[in-house]
């Protein structure tokens, strides 16, 4: 009984007060939530290749004039030259005894396969992988073979030797008929000493009996030998200039939440055989240009804390890398955000494996979060 006299009251109590008093004079008509923490996905981005990245900062067409990919997308310094060559017919002219075979001596040669990969080392590009080839073209219908010794050396520097990277002889190394490229020898050099000089010393052709016979152009073709040089270049000092990565139509509306500190996180897979650090972090709000265009500009009114040296990785090994940027307001709250730009330095890699750098090697930022911690505040209705 008397819980059903508390109730009745209370209407009476109400039908006393004064009504011409505001309620919502004092009355908080905000509130927090998500005191914790709030996690909101945004996006990814990439695959981001070298060679988008290199053109960021103008400098894809400079490398072009200078060095180019293979058909694989390695970054490489090629050059081939011809040492010796002859046209059939000159060649049986010069024999005593056509009928009998013919050796034919040729002048030593000394060629300069490196001095193209000059220009790439000014820039801090030097071979992770050389190699160097030698080879004959036969178009006899019979073999022929050639004799001598390949030397492979890198120039002296300061009072220093040259240094000889490589050095073989070989006796009557066949090359098959009508061969097209037949190779008489492939050398590998790894590390960063250029593969400057070649010198071949008592070469000499071995030619069948009756060759102008075996000739199909009746001895108006050639026998020719060459060398092939290929240089895969990598990064042995740090890049000069920073590279941006922009972030774009990010859209975080965190102004009308009044958020004072949001945390980005992502995760980076890179194979680029590099490692990059970032520098600092540009947070990129709406806003408009001198004619009054729309246009994305720098805000300057927050603080930004990165947090991150992404390891060198491979096409065959990625490397993953957590990324952390605590992006705070130095006065208020948050704007909103319209995107980020990404300053990152560049640094020669460290440590072990395949350091050659490919223009289709990429890097990916995954699962892109904004986190924000201490709740967020929103107006009630």
């Amino acid at each position: 009984m008397k819980k059903f006299t508390i109730l009745l009251a209370l209407p009476l109590l109400w039908s006393c007060a004064n009504m011409d008093y505001d309620t919502s004079r004092g009355i908080d008509k905000e509130m927090t939530l998500f005191t914790d923490e709030i996690s909101i996905p945004i996006a990814g981005i990439g695959p981001l290749s070298p060679k988008q990245l290199l053109g960021d900062v103008d400098l894809g067409s400079t490398l072009g004039n200078i060095f180019k990919e293979d058909e694989n997308g390695y970054l490489v310094v090629e050059k081939e030259e011809t040492i010796y060559s002859n046209p059939v017919l000159l060649l049986y002219m010069s024999s005593l005894d056509p009928s009998q075979p013919l050796d034919v001596n040729i002048v030593d040669f000394t060629g300069y396969p490196g001095a193209s990969t000059e220009s790439p080392a000014n820039m801090g590009l030097s071979p992770a992988l050389q190699e160097f080839s030698l080879y004959a073209l036969n178009p006899l219908t019979d073999e022929i073979a050639v004799s001598g010794k390949v030397t492979l050396s890198a120039q002296a520097k300061d009072d220093s030797p040259a240094q000889i990277l490589s050095s073989e002889n070989f006796d009557r190394a066949s090359v098959p008929a009508e061969s097209n490229d037949g190779e008489l020898l492939h050398t590998e050099i790894d590390g960063q000493s250029i593969l400057d000089v070649c010198s071949l010393e008592d070469m000499a052709l071995h030619l069948p009996a009756s060759f102008l016979e075996k000739d199909p152009l009746g001895g108006f073709s050639s026998i020719t030998l060459g060398y092939r040089y290929k240089a895969y270049l990598s990064l042995v000092k740090d890049f000069p200039m920073q590279i941006p990565i922009p972030i774009n139509d990010l859209d975080l509306p965190l102004a009308q939440y009044r958020v004072k500190e949001v945390l980005l996180s992502t995760e980076v897979s890179n194979e680029i055989p590099l490692t990059l650090v970032l520098e600092s972090v540009d947070v990129m709000v709406k806003g408009t240009d001198e004619e009054g265009n729309a246009k994305n500009v720098v805000c300057e009114d927050v603080s930004v804390t990165p947090g991150l040296t992404v390891a060198s990785g491979s096409s065959a090994s990625p490397v993953v890398s957590s990324l952390a940027i605590s992006i705070k307001a130095l006065e208020g709250t948050i704007p909103d955000i319209a995107g980020l730009q990404l300053n990152l330095s560049v640094k020669a890699p460290t440590g072990e494996g395949d350091k050659r750098l490919n223009m289709n090697q990429s890097i990916c930022f995954n699962n892109i979060r904004a986190a924000v911690g201490g709740g967020i505040t929103i107006r009630s209705l």
